[in-house]
């Protein structure tokens, strides 16, 4: 596929929007960005200058991740969330703001800088429910090696075989739920670019108390580190979740089955316990 090809079929948009995209990066490199709030149906979110994510919404204010909108769309006053790979706080705060003042949300973000702008957005919109640690999630705990793109700072991840980058801590998931006493997880959403299987791992002693994980599930990503959509689905149904994915929006629910095509799955996975209270009734509005 060509460039023009690729420009064409994208969904990004600054790709649909180029002017206004040129404009944000000039406003981005001017240092004045961070002055102006990005609004959001909710929430603001500052013109953070180092960020691709706040590059996005300036571009599209309207533009609305499916993470987002499915955890907004699930969770209830008095839930918990986990939200793992938070970058500058889009679901953070979608979260904090669905949970209220009796919920919690735990949001983890490794990057320093982009940890930064998170504790930022949580702060200007005034959310007290939430925890924000400045850590990696893995299958055990130690020090990972974590890319330092500045451009392109939403695809920051841990660093395969190699020193560089920056050194941040790494705990598995279980420890950060035993620290916190969470007795009940009612949503986890895990977007590390590839690195899912491991923060996966180091959760399987606390899976059972999850209601519905929300994971990113891309063979390109997840085959740096040994991994792929298929060992994630497995991993998943092992632990006695059932997996869903969204053809094209949240009313065209697919349920994976032996009919079912595994390359359907392009992008976010959903998994439903069947430890929880709720039925995919409860949770997609509708009977799948």
């Amino acid at each position: 596929m060509n460039l023009l090809q690729k420009i064409i079929r994208s969904d990004s948009p600054k790709l649909k929007q180029p002017f206004r995209a040129l404009c944000g990066y000039a406003l981005q490199n001017s240092g004045c960005s961070e002055r102006i709030r990005l609004k959001r149906a909710q929430y603001t979110v500052p013109f953070f200058a180092k960020s691709n994510m706040a590059l996005t919404l300036w571009v599209d204010p309207d533009v609305v991740d499916r993470a987002e909108e499915f955890i907004d769309s699930v969770l209830k006053p008095g839930d918990t969330l986990i939200d793992v790979g938070a970058n500058i706080g889009c679901v953070t705060i979608a979260g904090s703001i669905a949970v209220g003042s009796e919920g919690r949300v735990f949001s983890v973000e490794p990057h320093p800088r982009t940890y930064q702008h998170l504790q930022k957005t949580v702060a200007i919109n005034h959310c007290r429910n939430v925890t924000t640690l400045n850590v990696a999630l893995g299958s055990e705990a130690g020090v990972v090696n974590f890319t330092d793109e500045r451009r392109r700072d939403d695809t920051n991840h841990v660093a395969v075989g190699s020193a560089s980058g920056i050194e941040v801590p790494c705990i598995p998931l279980s420890s950060l739920v035993e620290q916190y006493s969470i007795s009940r997880i009612s949503a986890l959403k895990i977007d590390v670019e590839g690195f899912e299987m491991h923060v996966l791992r180091g959760a399987e002693a606390i899976l059972n108390r999850v209601d519905c994980i929300c994971i990113e599930a891309l063979d390109h990503t997840l085959q740096k580190f040994e991994s792929s959509a298929a060992s994630v689905l497995s991993f998943l149904t092992s632990h006695q979740f059932r997996c869903f994915y969204f053809k094209d929006d949240r009313n065209n629910i697919i349920g994976f089955a032996p009919h079912v095509p595994l390359n359907d799955l392009q992008k976010d996975l959903t998994a439903i316990s069947d430890f929880t209270d709720s039925d995919s009734e409860d949770i997609f509005g509708q009977q799948t």
